[in-house]
């Protein structure tokens, strides 16, 4: 278990990609649940609702999962689903993890307070390293520059964050 965690770590930090990672299912199960919960605690608040979090995060898992099948299959690199999957899931669930006490540093209103300042900056930090570590498991998923992988990311963030908001009232 420790190894894993150090894998996912490293993924993180740029220094792993999805290929270090076991070809299992059930890990990838475990990841996407991880990721799913996770992402959910850290967008609660903006939805009011953890029904309408955990929704939110449904669909973007579910909507990362078709892409990521569709684009690995049109590229004839099937095979590296499970272990893109998995980085994918269980490098956001870390993210998130490390996110959860900024917003308790930011509060209800991040402007009264340096600390709360400095939270947002934080955390603008940690959603363009999300991108980042994104965009680096694309890169290896389907060999491709890592600015290619970056910018995939980032339209994947745009695209997913517009239909979310669409289909979720933001509170």
């Amino acid at each position: 278990m420790g190894k894993l965690l150090n894998i996912f770590v490293d993924i993180c930090l740029l220094r792993a990609g999805p290929q270090d990672l076991p070809t299992s299912r059930f890990l990838a199960v475990i990841a996407a649940l991880l990721g799913l919960l996770t992402g959910a605690l850290v967008i609660v608040e903006s939805f009011g609702s953890v029904l309408y979090a955990l929704f939110a995060q449904l669909l973007d898992l579910l909507l990362l999962l078709t892409l990521l099948r569709i684009g690995l299959v049109y590229r004839r690199l099937g095979a590296r689903f499970l272990q893109v999957a998995t980085a994918l899931f269980g490098s956001s669930a870390l993210i998130n993890l490390v996110t959860m006490p900024l917003q308790l540093l930011i509060g209800e209103d991040p402007s009264t307070t340096l600390g709360g300042e400095l939270g947002v900056l934080l955390y603008l930090f940690l959603l363009v390293w999300a991108l980042v570590v994104i965009g680096h498991i694309l890169r290896h998923a389907f060999d491709i520059r890592f600015s290619g992988g970056i910018l995939v990311a980032l339209v994947y963030f745009l695209m997913i964050n517009w239909l979310v908001q669409i289909f979720f009232p933001v509170a």
